[in-house]
């Protein structure tokens, strides 16, 4: 019998039903948390790039995403940072496929909000969602406008037809301040910025503690508010989510119990932390690693604390990750020897400048992908979502762009791994349909 590490959870209250945002779609079904697949990540590609698109108001423009506004329009607008007006915009360099999702609010355009709709289907209560994407700042507006946001928060539910994306309206939603982008550009002149450069971008990343029963629905939400003075543009890229259950096997509870383990990536590290509300005979912790969620390796130890009431606070940091989606485990051995492990926790590892884009995210034959410098990536390789290898292939690294085959792999969800000089990993996931 496979024991577990014993995790403190926390709950938040569930909260009632309120006014209808939109209708279900039965043809459409909502993002669905499996136990066998643990992520989702959207890098808003879909959207328009050269030409206006339509996003209706409570549709789904791209999987499961929506949008409400508080004015009557229906546009989605390709948009280089040259656009003063408030409206809904596809941001982007010019002639680039790599978009992001933002917004510019005002009083004749009205104000906006945008969400993503998912489903626990797990079999089991989720109590944590580890959440993490890219806020970009493409314009700024005048020298008169002060700091602005754009707003984060969430919902559960046990009925998908029931939550109110309004923007008027933060009812029912649980606000996360610490998500919330604000604008890193303020009280200077009126100019376009590129939201993909380093100072106009952040990452923003938080583990939620939640309660999302079997069958109910998570939302998470990004809201747009009309702010003082004319807005600045604002918007959001690079999305993931990864979520955990605990296993379906009986659990043998160890004598040490751990009320928290999160994962943060920062410049060149991951930096892990966790600590325990008691410990009894804790020999050691031994940290795994993992880059698709299934076989992790042993990258360091760190020592226990014995046997203790008060708990103790660890910290270990992963001086050389690899690049993309990173898994993270502990694996508590007791002075007896007998072992147990915690809930893995996920964290995204930007490329930096190695890759500019791998797209579609949703493909039948090839998937495309830009390197922004030549001479790093020397091959490529294709995994399932078990880890078994599908493809693998050298890249000439002297050229920007290649076209990786897919046409032959059978439909479903699958992991694109590139493989730089120093054999160093960028991790992205895409559905062969």
């Amino acid at each position: 019998m496979i024991k577990k590490l014993t995790l403190l959870r926390q709950t938040c209250l569930a909260f009632t039903c309120f006014a209808a945002f939109f209708k279900p779609d039965s043809a459409v079904a909502q993002i669905s948390m499996e136990r066998s697949q643990t992520n989702y990540t959207q890098d808003f590609n879909s959207l328009p790039a050269v030409s206006d698109g339509i996003w209706e108001n409570g549709t789904s423009y791209m999987e499961n995403w929506f949008v409400q506004r508080t004015k009557q329009t229906n546009t989605v607008v390709v948009n280089h940072g040259n656009q003063v007006a408030g409206n809904l915009y596809s941001f982007g360099s010019i002639g680039s496929v790599d978009r992001a999702l933002g917004s510019q609010s005002s009083l004749l355009a009205g104000e906006y909000a945008w969400g993503v709709l998912l489903q626990n289907n797990t079999g089991d209560t989720i109590n944590f969602v580890d959440i993490s994407f890219y806020g970009e700042q493409w314009r700024v507006s005048n020298r008169t406008a002060g700091e602005h946001k754009i707003d984060f928060s969430y919902a559960i539910n046990p009925d998908k037809a029931t939550f109110k994306l309004s923007p008027k309206s933060d009812a029912g939603w649980i606000q996360y301040p610490d998500l919330n982008f604000k604008s890193p550009h303020f009280y200077t002149e009126g100019k376009a910025l590129n939201g993909n450069a380093a100072a106009n971008r952040k990452l923003m990343s938080a583990v939620l503690a939640v309660n999302i029963p079997d069958g109910h629905y998570l939302m998470l939400r990004w809201k747009d508010a009309d702010e003082y003075e004319a807005d600045h543009g604002l918007a959001i890229d690079d999305f993931s989510i990864s979520w955990s259950v605990k296993p379906e096997e009986p659990i043998v509870v160890l004598p040490v119990e751990l009320a928290r383990f999160t994962a943060k990536a920062s410049g060149s590290v991951v930096q892990l932390q966790w600590l325990t509300a008691s410990e009894m005979q804790n020999d050691y912790f031994s940290v795994e690693r993992s880059s698709d969620g299934q076989a992790f390796e042993s990258i360091g130890r760190v020592a226990g604390h014995g046997t203790t009431t008060i708990g103790a606070a660890y910290s270990f940091a992963d001086n050389h990750p690899l690049v993309g989606i990173l898994y993270y485990r502990l694996k508590q051995v007791d002075e007896d020897g007998s072992h147990a492990y915690s809930a893995v926790v996920a964290v995204t590892r930007a490329a930096g400048l190695k890759v500019a884009k791998v797209y579609p995210t949703i493909t039948t034959d090839k998937l495309q992908v830009s390197i922004e410098q030549t001479g790093v990536m020397q091959q490529v390789l294709v995994l399932d979502m078990l880890g078994k290898q599908w493809l693998l292939k050298g890249l000439d690294n002297t050229a920007l762009h290649h076209t990786i085959d897919v046409s032959t792999l059978r439909g479903g969800s699958y992991v694109l791994v590139l493989l730089d000089e120093q054999g160093q990993r960028y991790t992205t996931r895409f559905i062969k349909n």
